[in-house]
């Protein structure tokens, strides 16, 4: 008991509220999946982010509801975004000047890029964690998944480095509509997820 209690002493006030507040949303997880509500944690760098991604990662394999979830890294939602927004979006304009091994790696490229697009758009969970936009193409990816899923009411917790002004401001000055893109995001966000800073 005691080694428990010097655990929880070592852990900061506000990520002991937090992780009882994730806990209480995995022990409900069928009626928050029913209605698309997630989360939005910012300033998780460093420490605070491993804590709480192995917290939702046993509650992932704990959860005795069956759902479908994909847990992202923000490199891989980057390099996707990258993959579908620059590099492959004009491979068939190009595609006479390719050769066939060429081709061939744009079409393996293009098949992982869907079925990462597919993943994040039809899970019941998606859990992307260090979310640090720093290129237009992020942005608008990042955007249209959150549409998407929004419209579909599927649920999505999202964990960033940054504080929330520091989110807003990024999207802010890379989306190519601007603050109109951040203000379209937050509501979505807002709308449908719990909060932690």
């Amino acid at each position: 008991m005691l080694a428990g209690a010097q655990l929880i002493d070592q852990v900061p006030l506000q990520d002991v509220d937090l992780l009882q507040r994730l806990n209480h949303y995995f022990s409900t997880l069928d009626f928050r999946l029913r209605q698309g509500q997630g989360w939005v944690i910012y300033n998780t760098a460093g420490t605070r982010a491993g804590r709480i991604t192995r917290f939702l990662h046993q509650a992932l394999q704990t959860a005795d509801v069956p759902f479908s979830h994909y847990f992202l890294p923000w490199r891989d939602f980057a390099l996707t975004s990258y993959l579908v927004e620059v590099e492959l979006r004009d491979v068939d304009g190009r595609d006479h000047t390719l050769t066939d091994r060429v081709k061939h790696e744009y079409a393996i490229a293009t098949n992982v890029s869907r079925q990462t697009l597919a993943r994040m758009v039809t899970a019941d969970l998606l859990i992307l964690s260090g979310l640090a936009p720093q290129h237009q193409h992020e942005v608008s990816y990042l955007d249209e998944t959150i549409e998407r899923r929004y419209k579909g009411r599927l649920a999505t917790i999202l964990l960033t480095p940054g504080q929330p002004h520091e989110l807003a401001l990024s999207v802010s000055q890379l989306a190519d509509e601007g603050e109109q893109t951040w203000l379209r995001l937050a509501t979505r966000l807002y709308e449908t997820n719990l909060i932690a800073v």
